[in-house]
């Protein structure tokens, strides 16, 4: 198996968070810093007697107390769940080490509809895959997803939907960039499917309910994505495939063109 690292967004998140992190610890310790400079200050400048002023300096270093940094709401579970992913990604990368050399692992594909974590081009076919590192019991039921989340005890946690950061369900954060391709390479001569794929690694998760999903696999954990990718019979040639992984390295670069055009705009 080749790897070719087109775009490492999860990075690029979780390094931003960090800085988010890093930078209100050091504003709260300048806050900290400046709060006991004032104290030290007020304890200086007054004697024992002078009650009015010991008040009135209370207040003024209550005051400079209540208007310490506060931080985004969430940023440490998120953090986590940054973490979380970029280490699924890692196994699953780990995992696909068994392929043979015919097979070519983008990492970071994205169109105008979403980035693709691991596209795989082979000889059975091209398939795109979605990895989650949640420890979560998945239900799937059409193109809903949702979860039970239960502690290491078994007892429930907590209940809700499996959505991406723009409220689309892990389903079709796949499967709307994996049709897109589809599309420019159908445009390009060639009509092949792009399969999908939402693999959870983590040592609880487990899958519930599950009923008529328009993902190709759901995997919990890698063997079932690995059994179904080598039942399929040989759908490229070498050729094809080094033609399809070189529109796949156009369209990409024409998206990232177009995003960095954009975002100089807004500048």
């Amino acid at each position: 198996m080749l790897i070719e690292v087109l775009s490492d967004y999860p990075g690029s998140q979780l390094l931003r968070t960090k800085e988010l992190i890093e930078n209100h610890r050091r504003s709260a310790a300048a806050h900290a810093s400046a709060v006991a400079e004032l104290r030290s200050r007020h304890a200086a400048s007054r004697r024992w007697w002078q009650w009015a002023k010991r008040l009135a300096q209370r207040r003024d270093a209550r005051a400079l107390e209540a208007r310490a940094p506060v931080i985004e709401p969430g940023i440490r579970e998120r953090r986590a769940k940054q973490e979380a992913g970029i280490d699924a990604e890692e196994r699953l990368t780990r995992a696909l080490e068994g392929l043979s050399d015919e097979w070519l692992v983008f990492r970071g594909y994205a169109n105008r509809r979403g980035e693709i974590d691991h596209l795989l081009v082979g000889p059975a076919g091209i398939w795109a895959v979605e990895v989650k590192g949640r420890a979560v019991h998945v239900h799937v039921v059409g193109d809903h997803w949702s979860f039970e989340k239960f502690d290491r005890y078994g007892n429930l946690r907590g209940r809700g939907v499996l959505t991406d950061g723009g409220g689309r369900f892990w389903g079709r954060q796949v499967g709307e960039p994996a049709a897109e391709l589809r599309e420019f390479l159908a445009s390009r001569g060639f009509d092949v499917p792009v399969r999908t794929a939402v693999v959870v690694l983590h040592e609880r998760a487990s899958l519930g309910t599950f009923e008529s999903s328009s993902v190709d696999v759901i995997s919990i954990g890698t063997e079932y994505l690995m059994a179904r990718m080598d039942s399929r019979t040989a759908l490229l040639d070498s050729r094809s495939r080094d033609r399809i992984a070189a529109l796949v390295r156009r369209d990409h670069e024409f998206h990232a063109r177009r995003r960095r055009t954009r975002r100089g705009r807004s500048e």
